[in-house]
């Protein structure tokens, strides 16, 4: 599913690097990331959705070598293989919630299928959120926005769920809440999870843990 070979990366003003010489992550497996802050977890996670590029090495992710395809290659493979889930949501204030989780089909890579209004009331129901298709985000909770975010990264049924400290900004409650949606849904589409988090009370919930640590080269992101 996720593969790096002999990878070395560096950001331009040379600030901060990895180098990593191997690592895996099998289909279907959910792992957490973690580390301090500035150690690399999402430049890791940049790497493996093939918005970083490193200098040398190899990244494959879904048999798909990323370090032989181009920008606009590799924009089309994410939008098609990959979910993401951020922090801050990343919801666009004036959609409503059905529009919200289609928006993937709207950014022109996509074909949009002929189920697709029915795919987004089904992730909906599923978290909740059915009485809601046609409210905005701003009238919505913290928790009911990351459920948006949720269903917008499975609604192109993807092979990977990438997730950058998702719950980081959610009360204890919300944070459980939502860890159980985005784990059940993504067991449920047989996705491969890949979640970065600061919180050491989610790490029972996943199958393997990464230290970035042991990649990092340089003090500071």
């Amino acid at each position: 599913m996720v593969q790096f070979t002999d990878v070395e990366f560096t950001y331009p003003d040379r600030a901060f690097a990895v180098s990593i010489p191997e690592l895996a992550v099998d289909d279907g497996q959910h792992v957490a990331i973690v580390g301090p802050s500035g150690s690399g977890k999402s430049t890791l996670v940049n790497l493996i959705a093939g918005a970083l590029i490193p200098q040398k090495g190899s990244i494959t992710t879904c048999d798909t070598k990323l370090t032989g395809l181009d920008d606009a290659a590799r924009r089309r493979f994410r939008l098609k293989r990959i979910g993401m889930v951020f922090q801050e949501f990343s919801l666009l204030e004036y959609l409503n919630v059905r529009d919200n989780i289609l928006l993937p089909f709207r950014l022109g890579a996509l074909t949009m299928p002929s189920d697709a209004n029915d795919r987004a009331d089904q992730l909906a129901q599923s978290v909740g959120l059915d009485r809601h298709l046609t409210r905005y985000p701003r009238q919505l909770s913290f928790g009911e926005r990351q459920r948006i975010a949720i269903c917008r990264a499975l609604i192109t049924s993807p092979s990977i769920v990438l997730a950058d400290e998702p719950t980081g900004n959610l009360d204890a409650a919300t944070t459980n809440e939502v860890m159980a949606i985005l784990t059940d849904r993504a067991k449920a589409s047989k996705a491969t999870l890949i979640m970065v988090t600061h919180n050491i009370e989610l790490l029972n919930r996943f199958d393997r843990t990464i230290d970035v640590t042991q990649f990092a080269t340089a003090a500071h992101q």
